[in-house]
């Protein structure tokens, strides 16, 4: 009996610890049933069950990441927009195709009103679009962010992109911005400035990141490490019940071996022992 106790124990202690790395694991993203993004640290959570969504209340900037039913990436966007602002979205004011690691997204900025500007990442999945927003509406600042196709995989850095963005967006031309120099954020982003517009940029694989902010400027790196921290960080949910159930099977197989094993175990050393006593009866 003893035995078997100890492989009931070993039994509990195993689902516990595997419980408790589970909660580990999960600790620092949002999951639902068809995604899973950071969960951005110092930012006010106002998630629901189906939907990630975090505000900056200083900065009046929010990073929403939904996954909507839509024909294509940019409706599918819109849809998204128009939802959570309650109101109409007029077309982009940028446009573009950029292919990440995991499909082809569509790039969108859009001019919500004077002081709200809506940058987008939006990719088709089936029939959902994936919706990876960030908007901000603060009356002292105007900040987007754009992910880029590189023009010449030759440069080192993202100049090139960053010109075509001033001029799209009409904050001025890259010739009036300072040179390159290190930005105040991990992964090798560069900063240049003017006297009304800041730029960030970052060039990753065969795309440039940038973040770009006409007027107060203060709060860009951190609204930039958290928008592309979200972007970067995003992952569908896989569909890996099959592996679980037979992951459990072969767990719960292995150790009901090892139960039976204890108790067959047990019940042979009983007789040998209740043998062992018998002769030494004889013997007496």
């Amino acid at each position: 009996m003893r035995s078997t106790r100890f492989a009931v124990a070993l039994l509990w202690a195993f689902l516990t610890a595997g419980s408790l790395l589970a909660q580990d694991a999960a600790g620092a993203y949002f999951q639902s049933a068809a995604f899973n993004v950071p969960i951005l640290e110092g930012w006010e959570d106002q998630s629901s069950e189906t939907i990630a969504q975090f505000y900056h209340a200083d900065a009046q900037a929010a990073i929403r990441t939904n996954v909507i039913r839509a024909a294509d990436a940019v409706s599918g966007a819109e849809q998204d927009l128009q939802a959570w602002l309650e109101s109409p979205v007029d077309a982009p004011i940028y446009q573009g195709k950029v292919n990440l690691a995991d499909g082809t997204w569509a790039a969108l900025v859009y001019q919500i009103d004077a002081d709200t500007t809506a940058s987008v990442m939006a990719r088709q999945d089936e029939a959902d679009t994936v919706v990876i927003s960030f908007v901000e509406a603060h009356p002292a600042a105007r900040i987007i962010m754009a992910v880029i196709a590189r023009g010449d995989e030759t440069q080192d850095d993202a100049r090139a992109e960053i010109a075509a963005a001033l001029e799209a967006f009409s904050l001025g031309s890259g010739d009036d911005l300072s040179e390159p120099q290190a930005a105040p954020l991990p992964g090798e982003w560069l900063l240049q400035s003017s006297e009304t517009v800041t730029a960030m940029s970052r060039v990753f694989s065969n795309d440039s990141y940038l973040a770009i902010a006409e007027g107060d400027a203060d709060s860009l790196p951190e609204l930039a490490n958290a928008y592309h921290t979200s972007l970067l960080g995003f992952f569908v949910t896989p569909d890996n019940s099959n592996f679980l159930w037979l992951g459990l099977a072969a767990v719960f197989g292995i150790l009901g071996s090892l139960l039976f094993s204890f108790v067959w175990r047990e019940r042979h050393l009983q007789k040998e022992l209740a043998f062992i006593q018998e002769l030494a009866r004889d013997d007496g």
